[in-house]
């Protein structure tokens, strides 16, 4: 009596419910890019005139920071971080964006540059860490 009831409901009632459970889900956040100290990253990241990142220098202490991409016009002001409250170079890895692979480049990642990385209008993110945990 129940063999009848089971079949039932398995060729009618469950491939709906397996369905719904096995739907695509919504937009997803890129998976985190892990790193060790002085290794080179590359962070897919769409073309953009400059990048921010939110990183914590000092344990509890987080900083936002600018980087604006060099185009010939602006010399003086682009291709280091700056810190966005002090305006004051921050030392981090060599920073580079290469367009035919549509990524940010740090050479030899330091410990301060972990963290979320964004485009200048933060419509798209990606986050950093460190392979190593805190000690």
């Amino acid at each position: 009596m129940l063999r009848p009831l089971i079949l039932c409901l398995l060729t009618i009632g469950w491939p709906s419910v397996i369905s719904a459970a096995v739907s695509t889900p919504g937009p997803s956040t890129p998976r985190p890019i892990l790193a060790a100290f002085n290794d080179n990253v590359t962070i897919p990241m769409p073309i953009s005139s400059n990048y921010r990142r939110i990183v914590e220098p000092t344990y509890g202490v987080k900083e936002e920071q600018l980087y604006r991409v060099c185009n010939g016009k602006n010399k003086k002001t682009c291709g280091y971080w700056e810190n966005i409250q002090t305006k004051a170079k921050v030392v981090a890895g060599k920073t580079t964006y290469n367009k035919n692979k549509k990524a940010l480049i740090i050479k030899q990642i330091l410990k301060t540059d972990f963290g979320m990385y964004y485009t200048g209008n933060k419509k798209f993110e990606q986050k950093v860490n460190s392979l190593f945990l805190r000690g």
